[in-house]
C-alpha cells in the first residue's frame, strides 16, 4: 500500500512539474501557419517536427495540422478527418475555433483548431496519450489549448 502511495504522489509531482513548466518554447511552422509552445521537458523526438509530429514521452504524440477547408463547415470537416476514428465526449465552440476530446481506444484524444483567413483555413493540433498517463497529461493540456495561435505571417497571406 505504501508503494502504491508514493507511486502515486511521484507521478502526481512529476505531472504537476510538467505543467507548470514556466518557459515552454514556442513552435512556430510557416508550413502549419501556427505558433504553440510545447512541453520540451515531455518531448521525445522532435526529427519530425518539421512534419508536425512530436514523439512525447510515455507513447504520447502532438500532432499538427493545416488544412483548406474548401467550404465545409468546421465541425463537418473535423468529423471527416481528425476526429474520424474517436470517440468524442467533449467540444466547445467559439466564432473562429473549436476544442474537442474524447477517447481512441486506450488513448485519450484532445484537439483545438482555429480557424483563419476568412473560416478558409483551418490550423489545428491533436495530442494523444495513454489513459495510465492521464494525470501527467491532462495537466499540459490547457496551456497547450490556449498557446494556439495562427502564425502572424500566415494572416498576411489572408
Amino acid at each position: 500500500m505504501r508503494a502504491t502511495c508514493l507511486a502515486a504522489v511521484l507521478v502526481l509531482a512529476s505531472g504537476a512539474a510538467f505543467a507548470q513548466q514556466g518557459d515552454w518554447p514556442t513552435f512556430t511552422s510557416k508550413q502549419f501557419g501556427l505558433q504553440i509552445a510545447y512541453p520540451d521537458a515531455y518531448v521525445g523526438d522532435m526529427s519530425r517536427a518539421a512534419e508536425g509530429h512530436f514523439a512525447l514521452k510515455n507513447d504520447g504524440v502532438l500532432l499538427l495540422s493545416l488544412d483548406e477547408l474548401g467550404g465545409a463547415d468546421l465541425e463537418s470537416f473535423l468529423r471527416r478527418s481528425l476526429l474520424k476514428d474517436i470517440d468524442v465526449t467533449y467540444e466547445r465552440r467559439k466564432k473562429n475555433w473549436m476544442a474537442y476530446s474524447g477517447y481512441a481506444g486506450d488513448y485519450i484524444v484532445y484537439g483545438r483548431t482555429h480557424l483563419s483567413c476568412g473560416r478558409r483555413y483551418a490550423h489545428s493540433f491533436l495530442i494523444r496519450y495513454p489513459r495510465g498517463e492521464r494525470a501527467i497529461y491532462d495537466r499540459v493540456v490547457e496551456k497547450l489549448s490556449h498557446s494556439l495561435r495562427v502564425a502572424p505571417e500566415f494572416r498576411r497571406r489572408c
